[in-house]
C-alpha cells in the first residue's frame, strides 16, 4: 500500500514556519526537495517534524484571517452606465454589404440625389 503524501508547504503551515525553513531542513535531511510544492512521504514528514522540534522551530500555526467583506461601489446618479434596453418589436437595421471599390448609394441618401459618374478613359488618339 502506497504511504500518505504530504507537500512541503502544507508541513510549513502545520509547524508555522516559512517554506523556506522546511525546505532547507529537507535539504539538511537529503530528501531530493527542490521547492515548496514538492511532495514528501508522511515518514520523511515525521523526520523534518522531530528535526523541527529539536531546534525550537515548531511555532503555533497562525490562523488564516477570514476575508473582509467587500463595499459595492456606489453607482452615481448622473450618468447611467449601462444603455437603455430596447423594446422586444424594434426593428434593427442591418448594414448593407461594402463591395470593395464600388461607389454604392447609402441607405440615407436621397433617391433623386444624382451619383457622380465614373470618369472616362481618355479618348484614343489617332495620329
Amino acid at each position: 500500500m502506497a504511504t500518505k503524501k504530504i507537500r512541503v508547504y502544507e508541513l510549513a503551515r502545520e509547524l508555522g514556519v516559512e517554506n523556506a525553513v522546511v525546505v532547507e531542513l529537507a535539504t539538511e535531511l537529503k530528501l531530493g526537495v527542490k521547492g515548496p510544492s514538492s511532495s514528501i512521504d508522511d515518514p520523511l514528514a515525521d523526520r523534518v517534524r522531530r528535526l523541527a522540534d529539536s531546534r525550537g522551530l515548531r511555532r503555533e500555526p497562525e490562523p488564516e484571517a477570514a476575508p473582509e467583506p467587500v463595499a459595492e461601489p456606489v453607482p452615481a446618479a448622473t450618468a447611467p452606465t449601462e444603455p437603455a434596453p430596447r423594446p422586444r418589436d424594434a426593428v434593427i437595421k442591418a448594414e448593407p454589404p461594402v463591395s470593395a471599390g464600388v461607389d454604392a448609394p447609402t441607405p440615407d441618401a436621397a433617391p433623386d440625389a444624382p451619383i457622380a459618374p465614373t470618369p472616362a478613359a481618355p479618348a484614343a488618339t489617332t495620329p
